[in-house]
């Protein structure tokens, strides 16, 4: 049985060989503004020197970045993620309006935070940082015939085959309650929590014939 839970981101030196071509003189006297991130669907912006927190399992995509100075249009600036190679199983891109963003597929990286970088060509305009964090389970209050019991992880309910057996809340880091899914096992063993496809806590039931609902 499958239960969902309801509720609840130069000047460049003089001095060239006479006859050389010369560069244009490149100064940024307002840096980075802001890195629009999508997180599962779900857009935002990322303030420069501020912090994206996101869990292990989540989509995330780095479409553009907008600097505070209007002669830089963000198709000229690029986005580049320490950490994580172009071309890895990691990373990969998506068309975003006149340039390609960066897609992370955060499932298999390490829980840690990787600093982004926005450049104009190589001239580093800002940085923000995103933060991949384990998503953690630290209990769930279960009804047990309308009784609550308030279980933590890795701890058991002991059931009667008569007994019905229903999931009322449950503590995570996750900040979307919503996103988690309890899976019931059809032999009433256990609970088990998941976030986007992926269990991250258990509750054991010694006793199988308990009817969840």
């Amino acid at each position: 049985m499958r239960m969902l839970l309801g509720a609840a981101l130069v000047v460049l030196g003089s001095g060239l060989a006479a006859g050389a071509t010369t560069r244009k003189t490149v100064a940024f006297k307002r840096g980075l503004g802001h890195v629009v991130v999508k997180v599962n669907g779900d857009q935002t912006a990322v303030p420069a020197g501020e912090t994206l927190h996101v869990y292990r399992g989540d989509n995330v995509v780095f479409l553009a970045a907008d600097s505070r100075d209007p002669a830089l249009r963000p198709a000229s600036l690029t986005i580049d993620i320490e950490g994580i190679a172009a071309g890895s199983p990691e990373r990969g891109e998506r068309d975003y309006r006149d340039k390609r963003g960066v897609e992370i597929v955060t499932a298999s990286l390490e829980s840690k935070a990787y600093p982004v970088t926005v450049r104009y060509g190589e001239k580093v305009v800002g940085r923000i940082k995103l933060v991949v964090a384990e998503p953690r389970f630290d209990y769930a209050v279960v009804l047990v015939n309308g009784r609550p019991v308030t279980v933590r992880a890795g701890g058991k309910v002991n059931l009667k085959p008569s007994d019905a057996v229903r999931v009322q809340s449950v503590r995570t880091n996750i900040p979307d309650p919503s996103r988690i899914e309890v899976d019931a096992l059809t032999d009433g063993g256990s609970l088990r929590f998941k976030y986007r496809g992926r269990v991250f806590g258990e509750i054991r039931m010694p006793v199988s014939g308990a009817r969840s609902i």
